[in-house]
């Protein structure tokens, strides 16, 4: 169970279940000091529009808990663009950014998603790559691990990634490449559920079941220090 969870979605999100309240109110029960409200960017159906992301300076604690109101922005181009303005980025409590389905993203292709992957970690305003290699978006680790060194970006296990995919091959060999890289080069990951709904907050399972397999170790992990982890996403 992780102290840091940094990738969740609400109602908001448009395929969600909880309202915030009721995330972050799970979230205490479950003995998490800081969680990351982070909707769906406005390019994918059913998500906020932009306006919904200028309120989110609104709320930064909610039951004893630190709350980072955010965003998962869509990476739409092999540009990096994303689908939120600079000027509503800076609101943002944390902003993660990653390439989905049922957005615009096109030309989808080994090489297309690496560029699109790298040129949205140059976007000084995004933290984290949420589920940097995703079989539907494959992308060469290598080049992407050594992009997020430069500009100080996170890269994410995602938890609901790792419980649909990890039966692939290629997913579990591009993660088991990262976290050789993360090791050799003292550079940390962070897990995110990615719940969208509250009961699985803060939730890391289907990463551990295949943590052996994979070589992770718990001190290559920023969760389990919500001050270090502040930290370390200030340094972008």
């Amino acid at each position: 169970m992780l102290k840091v969870d940094l990738h969740t979605h609400s109602i908001a999100s448009g395929h969600a279940f909880n309202t915030i309240y009721e995330m972050v109110s799970e979230a205490k029960e479950r003995g998490i000091k800081l969680i990351g409200m982070t909707e769906h960017g406005p390019a994918m159906g059913g998500a906020p529009y932009p306006g919904y992301f200028s309120m989110s300076d609104e709320i930064d604690e909610l039951y004893g808990v630190k709350v980072l109101l955010g965003i998962e922005a869509n990476i739409l181009s092999k540009e990096g663009k994303i689908d939120l303005s600079d000027e509503l980025l800076k609101k943002q409590g944390i902003v993660l950014a990653g390439l989905h389905s049922r957005t615009p993203y096109q030309n989808n292709s080994l090489e297309n998603n690496t560029l699109a992957t790298i040129n949205a970690m140059r976007n000084p305003l995004v933290q984290i790559i949420s589920h940097p290699y995703h079989v539907k978006f494959p992308v060469d680790i290598k080049k992407v691990f050594d992009e997020a060194t430069q500009t100080k970006t996170l890269l994410e296990l995602n938890n609901r990634r790792f419980y649909y995919e990890a039966s692939n091959e290629s997913f579990l060999n591009a993660y088991r490449e990262l976290v050789e890289y993360s090791k050799k080069y003292g550079y940390p990951l962070i897990i995110g559920s990615d719940a969208h709904v509250a009961k699985k907050i803060g939730e890391d399972s289907s990463v551990m079941a295949v943590s052996n397999q994979i070589g992770l170790t718990s001190d290559i992990l920023l969760n389990s220090n919500p001050e270090e982890l502040t930290k370390w996403m200030k340094k972008k």
